[in-house]
């Protein structure tokens, strides 16, 4: 048995916290199954994004022409766009090992999937662990749908994508969420005959009807999308497969033939592989590691960030909770995570970005004031001709609180920046403050916010 003042389960966000662990001169353990850096850096955010910027620099051009531009695309390379996401992400990983050796005689790195044995006690390939304090870190991995015969083809989740060396012909993807969307967008700017089945009515089912509608509208320009349709069977034929998606309104059965499938229907915590029952924490219904709003579970001095704990599956969200958890495990006064104010973005074409609450969320808790612009209503948006994004923000009708806001459109990510610190200070539209400089897309903001009225 080994014994640390702390555990620290991953080396994703989880490194955060083994690096406050060490520079208190704690005795700290890093557990990871590989590779370093977790999630985002080998198998999410960075390695999508870069593929995603290519994407949009491909769909750009494609686009160009309702502005008199006739640019064409003369080639894609796609095997150098897949080469360069994995040096980027080869250098990343990297980095996070080269922390680790210089952190050698302070943290010792043990590389392997762990699993409780007893209290506060894991096991990693044969050598036993405990510590005073744990933090799970542990990330979660693709969930596969119960689709029969899908074990029978070479299907692609969001993590074997990355190692492909040939662009399909031809793609379906089953999921409708944003993992779909965004990679739905890839591949279609690629030069891929792209479907997607959505079991659901809508895809990117959390964000606003409103704006799952608009980006229905708008991919379907690029690609096939079947919504309320299940995938119930998948097969081989030929050299590539065929997907039965059933329709959940008829029940009629239809064929949809492509080269690859790639199955997006979310994401599923971690937590099962580290038998965490054995230490007693708890699991909810979904097999998330279930969390107070300290980030503390059931069991004292174990606690649980990012996506072990399933509440906001975003690294930024993640980053901030490492940071509380460190905290609220070390000193005195404790500080609850503010699930309100973290924002989150979807990387399709339109961009997508949200804050907060929606629309329905807030009528169940308040009386609320609505209010919505267009791009084009802003001179920069009519100059880009962009005709179909727009905004949309809700606030409490008595007190004025900013309450959620949500943006379907180019640079949507960046726009919804300033929101989301008046969102976290719990202020009104009198808080944005500052002047907007003209013309620009940020003048979307204060135009949203000055429309707002009951509804």
């Amino acid at each position: 048995m080994r014994e640390y003042d702390v555990l620290v389960i991953g080396s994703g966000v989880g490194a955060r916290i083994a690096s406050r662990a060490v520079s208190a001169g704690k005795r700290v353990a890093l557990v990871d199954r590989g590779p370093p850096g977790g999630t985002c850096v080998n198998l999410g955010c960075i390695p999508s994004k870069t593929l995603i910027y290519a994407a949009d620099t491909a769909a750009g051009a494609a686009d160009a022409e309702q502005l008199g531009i006739r640019a064409g695309i003369a080639g894609i390379d796609f095997s150098g766009i897949m080469e360069r996401m994995r040096a980027t992400r080869q250098r990343n990983s990297a980095f996070t090992r080269d922390w680790i050796r210089s952190r050698a005689g302070l943290l010792d790195f043990y590389e392997g999937t762990g699993e409780f044995v007893g209290d506060h006690t894991l096991e990693v390939q044969g050598t036993e662990l405990s510590a005073e304090l744990i933090f799970c870190a542990s990330g979660a991995r693709p969930l596969i749908p119960p689709v029969s015969g899908l074990e029978s083809v070479d299907y692609l989740t969001s993590d074997t994508v990355l190692d492909l060396q040939k662009l399909p012909e031809s793609l379906v993807i089953v999921g409708g969420g944003y993992i779909a969307a965004e990679y739905g967008h890839f591949f279609a700017a690629m030069g891929t005959r792209v479907t997607i089945l959505q079991r659901g009515d809508r895809l990117v089912a959390d964000e606003e009807p409103e704006i799952s509608g608009l980006l229905l509208q708008e991919m379907q320009r690029r690609m096939a999308i079947a919504t309320g349709t299940e995938a119930v069977e998948v097969g081989q034929r030929g050299e590539g497969c065929v997907v039965f998606g059933k329709d959940r309104a008829t029940g009629d059965l239809r064929e949809f033939e492509a080269e690859a499938v790639l199955v997006a229907a979310g994401r599923r915590s971690n937590a099962d592989l580290l038998q965490v029952e054995r230490t007693g924490v708890a699991l909810d219904a979904r097999g998330y590691i279930r969390t107070n709003e300290y980030l503390e579970t059931n069991r004292e001095n174990i606690w649980a960030v990012g996506d072990a704990n399933g509440r906001q599956m975003f690294r930024h969200a993640a980053s901030r909770e490492a940071l509380i958890a460190w905290q609220n495990a070390t000193q005195e006064e404790r500080v609850a995570m503010d699930y309100l104010a973290v924002p989150h973005a979807i990387y399709s074409r339109p961009q997508i970005a949200s804050v907060g609450m929606t629309e329905a969320a807030a009528r169940r808790e308040h009386e609320v004031l609505v209010g919505r612009a267009d791009y084009a209503e802003t001179a920069m948006g009519e100059a880009m001709m962009e005709e179909a994004g727009f905004a949309k923000a809700i606030a409490d009708a008595r007190s004025g609180t900013i309450l959620g806001f949500h943006i379907i459109g180019p640079s949507a990510p960046l726009l919804i920046q300033e929101v989301t610190n008046v969102i976290a200070a719990r202020g009104t539209a009198d808080s944005l403050g500052g002047i907007h400089i003209h013309p620009t897309l940020a003048e979307l903001v204060p135009l949203t916010l000055r429309r707002m009225r009951a509804a």
